[in-house]
């Protein structure tokens, strides 16, 4: 049975998609192979498709992988190869991160709304969280 992921495994699963190569198929059975062989630890397609951030990743990597999404790579040689592919992996894990943080910032803005509609505080909002001892 598969474990339920927490959010370092996702963050790990998000990971392995941005360093996937883009000569190789995906398929989120081969995910499901990658994972397990890169983080041991055993999971399912249905366990990867039900988080959101997973599931967007993974799309945006099919879709360059199969060719649907235009690359910017020039010809060049042996030597180059090596940095051109690690900036390209650096780039697409910044584009994602920035619609990550942009649709944490949406989900903020109806939080701080409908706390407002429900008569909240910024002052109650900002709250420190209570201590063990505290409990």
């Amino acid at each position: 049975m598969a474990k339920h992921l927490t959010d370092k495994d996702i963050s790990n699963v998000v990971e392995v998609l941005d360093d996937w190569p883009t000569d190789s198929k995906l398929s989120w059975d081969r995910l499901v192979e990658a994972v397990e062989h890169e983080y041991k630890f055993k999971t399912t397609r249905q366990t990867l498709q039900k988080q959101n951030r997973i599931k967007t990743a993974f799309q945006e990597v099919k879709s360059l992988v199969s060719g649907k999404v235009p690359s910017n790579k020039p010809k060049l040689p042996p030597s180059l190869k090596v940095a051109a592919e690690r900036l390209e992996k650096q780039q697409r894990e910044i584009e994602r991160l920035k619609r990550e943080n942009q649709q944490l910032l949406e989900q903020f803005q109806v939080w701080l709304y409908n706390a407002y509609r429900h008569g909240v505080t910024i002052d109650q909002m900002n709250e420190s969280l209570p201590t063990k001892d505290n409990q």
